[in-house]
């Protein structure tokens, strides 16, 4: 089949705009710098293609806020359109409009098409940190802020759970197991991944539109360090895209019949042969695996198609680069060996920039002019969005194609039927678990924040966890470079923070750093053991105590706790705020565990009783753990406040709530107003201390309660406790009495031998031998 010229696309067209003013406030807002790419096309195609423009895209954008960005442009232009449309989000966006424009023209919808877009991130980003006002068109609230399409994409509970929802934490899951697949150990992919991005940066050097034109080598790609830090492994920042520029990109697509009636030069015209596209399911932790893409597959095998195959009529290819992974696994698919090609003719993401989902409408350009000066040479296009979600590939040339546009360009099917079965995912999955695959995300400093595994059970069923920084011999396993480490076993857990966590040694065998713990029969001693930092509690070491208390709640041989804090001047000053400081500055996120401050202050079902023996300073989270526990000893010396709106800050963990329940409203809102300072003396007069006692004696004083408290039943204690939490949290003593009935605790009492024990042993006169159950 034929067609005539008026149904034969061709690319007549393109504009690019880079803008690095000397002044961060005379920077171009996205869309003046969308406005100069256009006018620049407009030039390039010869003049007059403006005004004939009957359908124009604009490409999802991040840096600004607009209310109908496209309906901007068109007015600063001066034009109308019949079509005006925003776009949406993702890498492959451009390729796939391109396409869209062609089969339309093909249809004969339209005659001339426009596909623009621009990023101004670094005028934002510079502004921010200088303080500058940008003169730009007002920021759109976001309410009102135009939606586009594709700027999420699902995910699973446990991905949002973990905050797994970058794609710089993402593509990595693709580059370890695709390592793994290929046989290639980690510290040779890395060295084949700063060689590819190397032959990038070479191509970025002679694109006078490359944001970054330095062309470093492979090993200064790879060598991390200060400037070049790790972002997610194994990537460091010369290997992730590069969004912080201000670039724009447009190309203008018409039918031959229009560009020729224009008086364009044949040899100025780009033929559009045709493509293919594909996706992957939205949800990552729902693919059927991470060493391969069908979508991808099937995409790449459409553009060969078009070629009969042979991947060495490809003269020039643009192979997506947001991560050396994307073209990694793209040359793998063609049949390619590294050095086979050069996957780029724009210099990539990295050192061109990644003008976020606009990239490719900068490939485009460039192909463009290569293929104007070839004349008999064939591209490929490759453009990838999301997170190895979408896929499109498009084949254009000076030549005219052999075969005229396919309308259907989706092989969506080919890749379902390519598709291994999906392993059934699983949450909050506690047992043996294998690694799928991984990765670590670094803070700004350059150290772990946690690192990421996907996971298999033994069942074959997949799930996620993560693993804690301070899990040191794990993040060292993961960091290995001479081995794959695909396949290691290990046990996952639920953490104190209320989150799947992964590891491969014993948990129940690990020392603790932040604590001591001492068993004295059927008593626990708990030492905050930070006595440096006046025993402040970080959230490492909050959920060290949180793991102790949920051992000790465990426990039928412990009935009663003493905690207390290490050293002379303080129990706990409560949060370690220079701890928090240090984690913000480093964009770790702050985590509080499930069961609160000390694994206490939202610890609603210990029935067990804790005595706070308080040495000292309890200040703000140090003093709502001490109000957590059920008796407080006081040394002398100890001072008891709630400072928190003295550093803008509120006691959250509790204080607010337990103080006025337990010296009345009055005297809590005197301390909660004021942060002020209340000695042990007057604590113990408003009615929150138990006993005052000199600091030499203040453990010996707390084990006397405890033995006072050991010599009842532990049944009868627990039951007490119980019912006294119990009344507390209702309005009225009649629905006291009701919660009473139902208390486990009581009904658990009524089921022991201690219950039977009490009255035999008063009979007997003798001393009760409690079991506790």
């Amino acid at each position: 089949m034929t067609r005539g010229p008026e149904h034969i696309p061709v690319i007549v067209a393109i504009g690019e705009k880079i803008d690095r003013p000397a002044a961060h406030d005379d920077a171009l807002e996205p869309v003046a710098l969308m406005e100069e790419a256009l006018r620049s096309a407009e030039v390039d195609g010869r003049g007059g293609w403006l005004q004939k423009i009957e359908s124009i895209d604009l490409i999802g954008l991040i840096s600004w806020r607009y209310e109908d960005p496209v309906g901007l442009l068109c007015e600063r232009l001066g034009i109308a359109p019949t079509r005006q449309t925003n776009a949406s989000m993702g890498g492959e966006t451009p390729v796939r409009l391109i396409h869209e424009a062609a089969v339309r023209i093909a249809r004969g919808e339209l005659q001339t098409a426009a596909i623009v877009g621009g990023e101004a991130s670094h005028a934002r980003n510079q502004a921010r940190k200088t303080k500058t006002q940008l003169n730009w068109t007002p920021l759109a609230p976001p309410e009102n802020a135009v939606k586009f399409p594709s700027s999420r994409y699902p995910a699973s509970p446990v991905a949002k759970k973990l905050r797994v929802l970058d794609p710089a934490q993402i593509y990595p899951f693709y580059e370890m197991a695709t390592q793994h697949a290929w046989g290639i150990v980690p510290a040779e992919a890395q060295r084949l991944s700063a060689e590819l991005w190397a032959d990038y940066a070479r191509v970025a050097t002679d694109n006078p539109s490359a944001w970054i034109r330095s062309a470093p080598d492979a090993e200064a790609i790879a060598d991390v360090g200060v400037d070049n830090r790790l972002i997610n492994w194994p990537y460091p920042k010369l290997m992730v895209a590069n969004p912080g520029v201000n670039q724009s990109a447009a190309i203008i697509v018409t039918s031959l019949a229009a560009a020729r009636e224009a008086g364009v030069p044949e040899e100025q015209l780009i033929h559009i042969w045709g493509g293919a596209a594909a996706e992957e399911p939205g949800d990552y932790l729902l693919r059927d695996r991470y060493d391969h893409s069908t979508a991808q597959a099937a995409a790449l095998e459409g553009a060969l198609d078009l070629v009969g195959g042979d991947v060495d009529r490809f003269d020039a290819m643009e192979l997506y680069s947001c991560f050396p992974v994307v073209p990694k696994m793209a040359m793998h698919t063609l049949g390619l060996k590294q050095g086979d090609k050069v996957p780029t003719v724009t210099g990539g993401l990295t050192f061109f920039g990644g003008p976020l989902n606009n990239y490719m409408s900068h490939a485009v350009c460039a192909m463009v002019r290569r293929l104007r000066t070839h004349s008999g040479q064939v591209g490929l296009l490759y453009g990838q969005g999301g997170y190895v979600n979408k896929h499109h590939a498009l084949v254009i040339s000076a030549m005219p194609p052999e075969e005229p546009l396919a309308l259907d360009y989706s092989v969506q099917e080919k890749a379902e039927a390519a598709r291994a079965a999906v392993p059934e995912l699983v949450e909050d999955y506690v047992g043996p678990a294998t690694i799928e695959t991984y990765t670590i995300t670094y803070g700004r400093d350059g150290n772990p924040i946690e690192g990421m595994v996907i996971l298999r059970t033994p069942e074959g069923k997949r799930t996620m966890a993560r693993v804690r920084a301070d899990d040191a011999e794990t993040i060292a396993l993961l960091q290995t470079t001479d081995c794959s480490i695909i396949g290691t076993e290990g046990h996952a857990r639920v953490d104190a923070f209320g989150k799947p966590s992964w590891s491969i040694g014993d948990t129940a065998a690990r020392e603790y750093r932040y604590c001591a713990v001492e068993r004295d029969g059927p008593l626990t001693i708990v030492t905050i053991n930070r006595p440096e930092a006046m025993n402040a509690l970080t959230p490492e070491a909050n959920a060290e105590l949180a793991e102790i208390f949920d051992g000790f709640a465990a426990d039928p041989e412990q009935w009663v706790a003493i905690l207390t804090g290490a050293g002379d001047k303080a129990f706990s000053a409560g949060n370690d705020l220079k701890a928090t400081s240090i984690a913000m500055a480093r964009g770790a996120p702050l985590e509080s565990p499930v069961k609160g401050f000390a694994g206490l202050t939202a610890r609603y079902d210990l029935d067990k009783p804790v005595i706070a023996a308080v040495n000292g300073v309890a200040m703000g989270g140090g003093f709502e753990i001490a109000l957590a526990c059920d008796l407080i000893i006081a040394s002398e010396n100890a001072v008891f406040a709630l400072p928190e709106p003295k550093v803008g800050l509120a006691a959250l963990e509790g204080g607010l709530l337990r103080l006025p329940r337990q010296i009345g409203l009055k005297q809590a809102m005197g301390m909660i107003l004021t942060g002020r300072h209340v000695p042990a003396h007057e604590g113990q007069v408003l009615g929150f201390v138990n006993e005052v006692v000199p600091a030499a004696d203040l453990m010996a004083s707390a084990r006397r309660w405890a033995d006072l408290i050991l010599e009842c039943s532990p049944m009868s204690i627990r039951a007490s406790k119980d019912v006294v939490q119990r009344g507390l949290a209702v309005a009225s003593l009649e629905d006291a009495l009701g919660e009473q009935k139902r208390s486990p605790a009581v009904a658990a009492l009524f089921r022991s031998s201690d219950v039977r024990e009490g009255p035999l042993a008063f009979a007997q006169k003798r001393k009760p031998q409690w079991k506790g159950r």
